[in-house]
């Protein structure tokens, strides 16, 4: 009994149980690696938007507390119309833009200052904060700012409706509203993430 106990253990494996083992293995070895390079895919994409996100909201807060136009006093009282006498008119979309001497960021002192802003990765200027200072840690991000006024009484077309307005807007002077849109694009997005917000003339 003892001695065929012994050859018993001693069979070892067959070539077809050795081949269906490496199969086996082989599998869950798959099956693990893709849960790792998906897991680090999807952390990698989610780390972009949220950096993507914080740089916009950046920007964004920087805009929205400016003053709405050139000829609106600080205290956004009056506010600028299109029928006030030539002082008190409010800009031009057409002439959105740096006014003269406005050189640097922190000489901004309008929301349509903003306007064609474009600095980051593959720029002129680098990514910069309120005061003109180099934003550290954005290195293959690239912002890009519009701004323009809002149509009057009318539904926003899809293709613009960044924020998801849909119904017809009651505005009833064309200065009312600035749409502001943040586009920021990483290396891995040529497209961007898009970010908006209203700034009511007031």
């Amino acid at each position: 009994m003892s001695r065929q106990l012994g050859r018993f253990f001693q069979r070892g494996l067959s070539l077809i149980e050795l081949i269906a083992t490496i199969v086996i293995i082989a599998i869950a070895l798959s099956a693990v690696v893709f849960s790792v390079q998906f897991g680090t895919t999807n952390s990698s994409d989610t780390l972009i938007q949220v950096r993507a996100t914080a740089l916009a909201q950046a920007y964004l807060d920087e805009i929205l507390g400016k003053r709405y136009d050139e000829r609106t006093r600080p205290s956004g009282v009056p506010p600028c119309r299109a029928t006030a006498p030539p002082p008190r008119q409010c800009t031009a979309e057409g002439s959105f833009g740096t006014d003269g001497g406005e050189t640097s960021r922190d000489l901004f002192d309008d929301v349509d200052d903003y306007h064609n802003l474009r600095e980051g990765n593959g720029e002129v200027n680098p990514l910069q904060g309120a005061e003109g200072n180099t934003r550290v840690g954005y290195d293959n991000f690239t912002v890009d700012v519009q701004v323009r006024y809002i149509n009057l009484g009318i539904a926003v077309p899809a293709e613009v409706d960044e924020v998801g307005l849909g119904a017809n807007n009651e505005l009833d002077d064309e200065f009312d509203a600035k749409l502001i849109t943040v586009t920021v694009i990483d290396g891995d997005n040529p497209d961007g993430f898009k970010f908006s917000a209203y700034k009511s003339n007031f």
